[in-house]
């Protein structure tokens, strides 16, 4: 049996090729792990694996999450999450099969689907009437608000705020907001919706 030029030329550009497409796969996996760790889109700092907490902080933040009763709340896992360091935020189902982490300002309408604009940035009324429409707003940080209504145009005298920024989806009145975890300086994005 005898082996033609083309088939030699097509079997040697072919090896070639396999071995192009295995290093770009070796590269872009490379890379990807190497910025794996995700930045905190609230201060810019590298973000943390959620499995570093310390077992009493997971065994109160899954008390806490017990407490609510809610699917809306319901316990995560620590494996796909990442946390802050600095404002002690844990961004819950953030890490990818991978094990690599995409955190940016889409994580409040993945945590729910809404269009969220700021507290500080509704009127008294508007407040007022969110209010009315909850039983109760405890825990949410309803004092010291950004009046920006866009989440991303946090100022920095907002972003250490404990508790951290709540914001409203004025049109259905669902509240989503960090809450801090008792006895811990962590915090949870708690969603609430309207008893009204």
């Amino acid at each position: 049996m005898e082996i033609s030029e083309n088939w030699v030329v097509l079997l040697s550009v072919a090896i070639m090729a396999t071995f192009a497409i295995l290093i770009a796969v070796f590269w872009y996996t490379w890379k990807s792990f190497r910025q794996s760790g995700g930045v905190c889109p609230y201060t810019g700092a590298p973000l943390r694996r959620a499995t570093d907490l310390p077992y009493y902080s997971v065994e109160r933040i899954f008390t806490y999450l017990n407490s609510y009763h809610q699917f809306d709340n319901r316990i995560f896992l620590l494996k796909k999450s990442m946390f802050c360091r600095d404002t002690g935020r844990i961004f819950q189902n953030t890490v990818n099969w991978f094990g690599i982490a995409n955190v940016d300002w889409s994580f409040l309408i993945k945590r729910f689907p809404g269009y969220y604009v700021s507290w500080g940035s509704l009127t008294s009324e508007q407040q007022r009437y969110i209010r009315e429409a909850h039983e109760s707003l405890d825990g949410f940080q309803t004092e010291k608000s950004c009046p920006f209504p866009s989440p991303r145009e946090i100022t920095p005298e907002y972003t250490y705020t404990k508790p951290g920024p709540l914001y409203v989806d004025f049109s259905s009145k669902i509240l989503l907001g960090w809450k801090i975890v008792p006895g811990t300086n962590l915090e949870i994005l708690i969603v609430q919706k309207p008893v009204k």
